[in-house]
């Protein structure tokens, strides 16, 4: 194939003319006319223009460079009157970007494919683009990508907020609409749906669009003991089952165990046993007794000697410890209640109680953990990979962009998946 001839394939509707090129430059422009068969259809509303030409004007349209030169198609673009719009139009071309009329679509497209794997301004500063023209490439073909998106059939899912924003939109804004909300599918272990809040509606949402029949193929949902994600599974999904999330029970266990340590050391400990129970060794206190090292053995040895109250401290950390190893539900629960008689043998024990109390009365979510041992550990790892992309940025002020960035680097919105999930 000659080299005028793939210049044709590649620029429909017209013919080249003229090529020139600057070798210090590194520059090639490729000069083209219109064929008189091309059809004048309106840039604007696509209606047919009136073949008496108004006027023309020149253009310089960028595409993708040959063998390291800038390339560039020059040619004059003919104006028209539109019966439509009744005013005069520029034909529409449609090998141009509709971003911008200074690139053509397959450029576009490769910028915007070089925003999926480097930061907008890296991008800008590689190819010597403007960043505002890289970030509308970005965002308008993630917009078109998001378009023909289908959510993958799922049955095990797990929901967890992020923060996404500090700036309120109004004065009486709710702090729960400044996250979203994050859908990952566990099985392929992605991202299948970003929302905005961590409201009740947020996950309404996700249910919303794959509807009803898809909502009865959902099993599981692992979650933390955020009671508006709760709600909203019963109310769309009453067959999955929800599943609390290990990290998050643990994590308010360990403050609570925290706040009683914190009490006994201020108003119990004494002495040698004020000076070992102290703010630097707090973390030794909530530290499984198999993770120390003999030193920390040593340490919590002394302090346990010391006072009843915090050998009862360690003896319910350990005991929640083994809660989890339990094989059944039955043997669980028999652990549970012997932690609960552990509690209320110590009178000063008030955070402990407050939560052995919310507890108990959730244990008929708890106990879906020993049907199905799942977790939102994927759901914190995509958070860390969020929180990563969101200082890569720093910040982002558009959250529409942001969710579609957060579905393209975490989810489907991208050109690895592009095959599998688009139709």
């Amino acid at each position: 194939m000659s080299l005028r001839r793939f210049y044709k394939k590649i620029t429909p509707g017209f013919e080249v003319i003229d090529t020139k090129e600057w070798l210090q430059k590194n520059l090639i422009e490729i000069y083209l006319k219109i064929e008189d068969s091309t059809p004048r259809i309106c840039s604007k509303c696509h209606h047919e223009l009136d073949s008496a030409k108004v006027g023309e004007h020149s253009v310089r349209v960028r595409s993708m460079d040959i063998h390291g030169f800038k390339t560039y198609f020059c040619f004059k673009k003919p104006k028209h009157h539109c019966s439509n719009c009744h005013k005069v139009r520029s034909i529409n071309i449609d090998w141009i970007s509709p971003e911008t009329p200074h690139v053509t679509e397959e450029y576009a497209w490769w910028l915007a494919r070089l925003c999926e794997i480097t930061p907008i301004t890296n991008a800008a500063e590689f190819t010597g683009n403007s960043a505002m023209s890289l970030w509308r490439f970005d965002f308008n073909r993630m917009k078109r990508m998001l378009q023909h998106y289908k959510i993958p059939k799922v049955r095990k899912i797990s929901v967890d907020e992020v923060y996404a924003r500090k700036r309120k939109y109004g004065a009486k804004e709710s702090r729960d609409k400044r996250f979203f909300t994050i859908i990952c599918d566990l099985e392929t272990k992605r991202v299948i749906w970003v929302s905005e809040s961590r409201e009740k509606a947020a996950l309404d949402e996700f249910f919303r669009i794959i509807g009803p029949d898809r909502c009865k193929d959902i099993e599981v949902v692992a979650m933390d003991q955020h009671d508006s994600y709760k709600l909203s599974v019963q109310e769309n999904c009453p067959m999955a089952t929800v599943v609390w999330d290990r990290f998050h029970i643990m994590q308010n266990f360990n403050m609570a165990i925290d706040e009683d340590r914190k009490w006994l050391h201020r108003y119990i400990a004494k002495d040698e046993l004020k000076r070992l129970t102290r703010g630097k060794f707090k973390r030794l206190f909530v530290k499984k007794a198999g993770n120390r090292t003999p030193v920390e053995n040593r340490h919590i040895n002394d302090v346990l000697k010391e006072n009843e109250e915090f050998a009862y401290l360690e003896l319910i950390k350990e005991g929640m410890y083994q809660l989890y190893d339990s094989q059944t539900e039955l043997e669980a629960k028999d652990k549970f209640k012997q932690l609960g008689e552990w509690i209320e043998q110590c009178d000063n024990f008030y955070s402990l109680k407050r939560w052995w109390k919310n507890f108990n009365d959730g244990w008929d979510t708890f106990k879906n953990y020993f049907r199905y041992p799942v977790t939102t550990a994927l759901s914190e790892g995509m958070n860390n990979v969020i929180k990563t992309l969101k200082k890569r940025a720093y910040g982002y002020r558009n959250m529409a962009y942001f969710k579609l960035k957060i579905m393209q680097v975490c989810g489907y919105l991208n050109s690895k998946w592009v095959s599998m999930n688009f139709q």
